[in-house]
């Protein structure tokens, strides 16, 4: 895929719908488009985290490893979603497990280089970390819900606040 395909497909992409089009290409020249098969690990919990993905179709399962045993879904990304924002951060290993549960294809950006671009214009850096907050709190959102599932009792009385 040459580089204006690239732009156009991350053109798609939700996570950077409506970005400037000079960042999109300096996303461009720092990314790769790769095809997944179900079944395929996309990197593992504990990997050394140096890529950002973006999903540009498909579907993917976050997974924990509680144990060595066993894998637990957290949840599901697809579409135009944001995979291993470890590596913005300079978190040295990925915090899950991505393995892909349909046909996916996923743009890998190099992270020290998404950094840098990040690094040297403040307001892009500021925009694209903006964006992944939301990912990350829609996410933490997701989380919570599943969590309250599983763990809460639904003889917990639920206090709501009064306006007066």
């Amino acid at each position: 895929m040459n580089k204006n395909d690239l732009i156009k497909g991350l053109q798609d992409i939700q996570f950077l719908h409506d970005l400037d089009p000079a960042h999109l290409e300096q996303i461009a020249k720092i990314a790769q488009l790769y095809d997944f098969n179900p079944g395929d690990v996309v990197f593992r919990e504990g990997q050394t985290a140096e890529s950002v993905y973006l999903v540009v179709s498909g579907k993917l399962s976050l997974e924990l490893s509680p144990s060595t045993m066993y894998r637990k879904q957290l949840l599901s990304v697809g579409r135009g979603e944001m995979l291993g924002w470890s590596s913005l951060v300079e978190q040295p290993r990925f915090a899950a497990t991505a393995v892909v549960v349909e046909p996916s294809q996923l743009v890998r950006i190099d992270g020290v280089r998404l950094r840098a671009i990040c690094d040297a214009d403040p307001q892009f850096g500021y925009e694209f970390m903006c964006r992944t907050m939301r990912a990350l709190a829609k996410r933490l959102t997701a989380t919570w819900t599943q969590l309250a599932h599983l763990y809460v009792s639904p003889s917990v009385p639920v206090t709501v606040p009064v306006d007066e």
